[in-house]
């Protein structure tokens, strides 16, 4: 009866996590955090000074730097006395969180507090129920350390439990109980839901004859038919004259060539990009190229700028690899001082990370 009791409360903090998900049909950002907790007990409780336990945390966004966050938890407190039964204790709380900065994208502290109950579970059974409950706290979470978006979380929270304490010991009618715990996990991002009506319609068809005229190809997509292209494979992106060939004095801005964290290693991903751009180069040599790195605010400008020199050289050390001559390729990284678009989002972030070619006559 008493297992049961516990599980039900258990299953009703993940089912609330639950339900908020699946009730979402917009593209709010959500998060599930599996932690493991360790307390350190307030001393009116008459047991042994520590108790260990874990749980699971749903978050979900409300703006730019508020969340939701809704947790169930579960502990065991030592007793302190060889061979007795320890103690057991069963939450389920929700409030709310503030991010000091873009939690989605860098280290990021936050503070949260919370409200909900707690099932005390203790000896004598008659003492037990479920008594009001509240924390509040701060922690920290790491920015993404792989492409699915997993963090690294820990906190510490003061917990407050109104428990009246257990009949016939020093705890009785003390008014609550003061207790710290010190938290670590994983933060888990949630795929965005949205729910999409399909209208099913039917149309009656007849057969007839239709002459369709077919365009010519354009292979490179530059806006000039392939059979009066004189220079194929152009840059994508790049402005081009009546004979299909790039024009000089113009910057093309690439925001799809992609590095790993904090690094110049080119993705795998970016490659096939990259080879296309040496195609474009050995098709047409007319032109010089200054490769330029950028990169949004995050961090330091000093480290910026050295990130994003490392990254133009990187970009402009394979299309050497490939056959490209070196004399045509400069590179220069400009860190954050270059910015298209504001540094305040994580969309204006995104556009800043970019390399630019910028191309010139010979």
């Amino acid at each position: 009866m008493k297992g049961s009791l516990h599980t039900s409360l258990l299953v009703a903090g993940v089912a609330l996590a639950t339900q908020g998900y699946a009730a979402d049909e917009t593209a709010t950002k959500q998060y599930l955090a599996p932690m493991v907790h360790y307390l350190e007990l307030d001393e009116d409780r008459d047991l042994s000074s520590k108790g260990l336990g874990a749980g699971l945390i749903y978050g979900r966004q409300l703006s730019d730097h508020w969340w939701w966050e809704t947790e169930g938890a579960g502990y065991g407190l030592d007793s302190g006395v060889a061979g007795a039964a320890d103690y057991y204790q069963y939450t389920v709380s929700t409030g709310l969180a503030y991010a000091f900065g873009d939690r989605e994208e860098e280290f990021t502290p936050f503070v949260l507090a919370q409200v909900g109950g707690i099932y005390n579970d203790v000896v004598p059974d008659d003492d037990d129920g479920v008594d009001f409950h509240a924390n509040v706290g701060l922690g920290a979470v790491t920015g993404p350390m792989f492409d699915n978006g997993l963090k690294m979380r820990a906190e510490a929270r003061y917990m407050y439990d109104d428990f009246d304490g257990i009949t016939g010991t020093i705890s009785e009618d003390e008014g609550g109980f003061n207790d710290w715990r010190f938290s670590l996990g994983l933060e888990m991002p949630l795929g965005r839901t949205k729910t999409v009506e399909v209208e099913k319609i039917v149309y009656e068809t007849r057969e007839v004859e239709k002459i369709v005229e077919v365009s010519a190809p354009d292979s490179d997509g530059d806006g000039i038919p392939d059979d009066r292209d004189q220079c194929p494979n152009t840059i994508q992106g790049g402005k081009v004259d009546g004979e299909g060939c790039l024009l000089t004095n113009q910057t093309i801005t690439f925001n799809n060539i992609g590095f790993e964290l904090d690094s110049a290693n080119i993705t795998a991903s970016s490659r096939p990009i990259l080879d296309r751009l040496v195609k474009a180069l050995k098709s047409q040599t007319n032109f010089d190229v200054e490769i330029a790195g950028h990169t949004d605010s995050s961090g330091s400008a000093e480290y910026n700028e050295g990130l994003s020199d490392r990254r133009a050289k990187a970009v402009r050390q394979y299309l050497i690899d490939q056959g490209i001559s070196s004399e045509r390729l400069t590179a220069r990284g400009y860190g954050e001082v270059v910015p298209v678009a504001s540094n305040e989002t994580a969309s204006g972030r995104a556009m800043n990370r970019r390399v630019e070619f910028r191309v010139s006559e010979q």
